[in-house]
């Protein structure tokens, strides 16, 4: 797992990956899903089924990373959760 001190925008282009946060909670997230963060401690798993002849197949994303001014580790965020959006958008909610 890594924390970044940034506000993080993961774009799924292919494949299937996983978001692990520290408390164990998991999301999976498919072409097209866009996860939102600010400095939580997380690890991404591939996950996209294998292809034929069982050869795992790769997972693509692109990240935009903007510095987060003032983040501190154990910082109260308020309470940001993800919410659904629907057409495989995600968004924070305060």
């Amino acid at each position: 797992m890594h924390r970044t001190v940034s506000v993080d925008y993961g774009v799924v282009l292919e494949g299937e990956v996983e978001l692990v946060l520290d408390s164990g909670e998991t999301r999976l997230l498919k072409r097209g899903d866009v996860a939102v963060q600010r400095g939580t401690n997380h690890a991404w798993r591939n996950v996209t089924p294998d292809g034929e002849g069982g050869e795992g197949m790769w997972a693509r994303m692109l990240y935009v990373l903007m510095p987060a001014k003032g983040l501190e580790l154990g910082e109260d965020l308020g309470g940001i959760q993800v919410g659904w959006l629907g057409w495989g958008v995600f968004r924070v909610l305060e």
